[in-house]
C-alpha cells in the first residue's frame, strides 16, 4: 500500500511538472514585398543615377488625397519619391487623379487601384501641375533646390509601363517603369526670374502604394 501511495504521489508530481512547461508559439512568416527603385537620366547634359540601397537611396510613398462627401467624387494622387538619407538629390513623380465615391468605398479598393493605373499603361500621359490630371516630376538638386515640371510646357509627355502588383503585411503595391523628358522649373528670388533645367531620357522604376 505504501508503495502504491508513493507511485501515485510521483505520478501527480510529474504531471504537475509537465503541465508547467510553456509551449513555444511560432509566429506566422512575415510576407514582405521587394520594393526596389531607381532613377537614371541626363540633367542638363549630366547623367544622374539613383539606385536602391546605394548611397542610402530608397523610395517612399507620397500619396495625396482629396476626400469629398458623396455624391461629389473624391480624388487620389499617387506618388513615389526616390531619396537618400545622406544626399539631398532626389526625384519624385506624382500621377493622378483617381476618382471614386466614398459612399461606396472609404478608399479605392485593390482592384480599383490596379485597374485604374493599368488604363494608362504604355499610353502617353500629359504633364499636369500637382499630378492632378497626369504627371508631375519634381527634382531636387545637390544643393537641395527643388525644380518642378509645369503643364504649360508643350510637347511634354511621360509613358508608364505597369509591370505587376503585389501585397504584403504593409500594403498593396503597383510596380511601374516611367520614361519621360521634360523641363523642371524654379523661381529665383534673387533675380526675380523663373529658371529651368532639362531632364532628358529620364527613367524611373519604382512603385505606387494604395
Amino acid at each position: 500500500m505504501k508503495t502504491l501511495k508513493t507511485l501515485s504521489l510521483c505520478f501527480v508530481l510529474s504531471m504537475s511538472f509537465f503541465s508547467c512547461i510553456e509551449h513555444e508559439v511560432i509566429p506566422p512568416p512575415v510576407n514582405n514585398v521587394d520594393l526596389n527603385a531607381a532613377f537614371i537620366g541626363f540633367v542638363n547634359g549630366t547623367q544622374i543615377e539613383f539606385t536602391q540601397n546605394v548611397l542610402g537611396y530608397g523610395a517612399v510613398s507620397q500619396n495625396a488625397e482629396d476626400i469629398n462627401p458623396s455624391p461629389a467624387l473624391s480624388k487620389m494622387t499617387y506618388g513615389t519619391r526616390i531619396q537618400s538619407i545622406y544626399n539631398p538629390q532626389a526625384i519624385q513623380v506624382k500621377f493622378g487623379a483617381q476618382e471614386w465615391d466614398v459612399a461606396q468605398n472609404a478608399y479605392p479598393t485593390v482592384s480599383m487601384f490596379n485597374e485604374w493605373l493599368n488604363l494608362y499603361s504604355n499610353t502617353p500621359v500629359p504633364f499636369s501641375n500637382q499630378g492632378l490630371q497626369g504627371v508631375e516630376v519634381e527634382y531636387t538638386d545637390n544643393n537641395g533646390v527643388t525644380w518642378v515640371s509645369r503643364d504649360t510646357d508643350p510637347n511634354q509627355t511621360a509613358t508608364f509601363e505597369f509591370t505587376g502588383s503585389q501585397s504584403d503585411n504593409t500594403g498593396d503595391y503597383s510596380f511601374f517603369k516611367c520614361t519621360f523628358t521634360c523641363l523642371v522649373w524654379r523661381y529665383n528670388a534673387q533675380t526675380a526670374l523663373d529658371e529651368s533645367i532639362n531632364i532628358e531620357n529620364g527613367i524611373i522604376t519604382s512603385w505606387f502604394k494604395k
